[in-house]
């Protein structure tokens, strides 16, 4: 039996994900967009806004772009929405990786996913650099500190425009989750 809501349909525009996401962003400016519960710590819709186009100028500068995967293996954190965001505005595609997976289950995913590149936190790195190297990644990009991997901070440092790319939102897949 199908069911249908009392509610209209909802209609999905056709723009990319990051586009429709970050729409109103420059109109809310200074108002917070993410809290990161554990800490407190807080992103302003422009800091989101700025912070992804940076995430995608610095992907853009390594030859990230139209059909590349990036693997995100993080727990729930602003920087999760940056690397998400900034990935597609690259006009990559991003596998969002469990944080409770294995590292076998990691290297599966990114060798299915065709993962270029990974980004993930220190603490993580136990499985996901061995993962990354047996999946074929070619950068492994960590928040905090970690001896072999690119610091996220350098993705947020670049002043360069993101990349111009085109994106069709009914065609360009932008998540591949397991």
């Amino acid at each position: 039996m199908i069911f249908r809501s009392r509610h209209p349909d909802i209609t999905v525009p056709d723009v990319p994900l990051h586009h429709l996401v970050l729409q109103r962003a420059t109109g809310l400016g200074d108002k917070p967009a993410l809290i990161d519960g554990p800490s407190g710590r807080t992103l302003t819709y422009g800091q989101l806004a700025r912070g992804v186009e940076r995430v995608a100028a610095a992907l853009g500068a390594r030859g990230f772009g139209a059909g590349d995967v990036l693997g995100l293996f993080m727990p729930n954190c602003p920087e999760f929405a940056l690397a998400f965001y900034g990935a597609l505005a690259a006009g990559g595609v991003v596998t969002t990786v469990n944080s409770l997976a294995t590292e076998q289950d990691v290297a599966y995913q990114l060798r299915n996913a065709a993962a270029r590149l990974l980004v993930t936190v220190a603490p993580f790195l136990d499985r996901a650099a061995p993962a990354a190297r047996s999946a074929g990644v070619t950068e492994v990009i960590a928040l905090g500190a970690a001896a072999g991997t690119t610091p996220f901070a350098t993705l947020l440092a670049t002043d360069a425009p993101a990349p111009a790319v085109r994106i069709e939102p009914a065609r360009d897949l932008a998540a591949l989750p397991y």
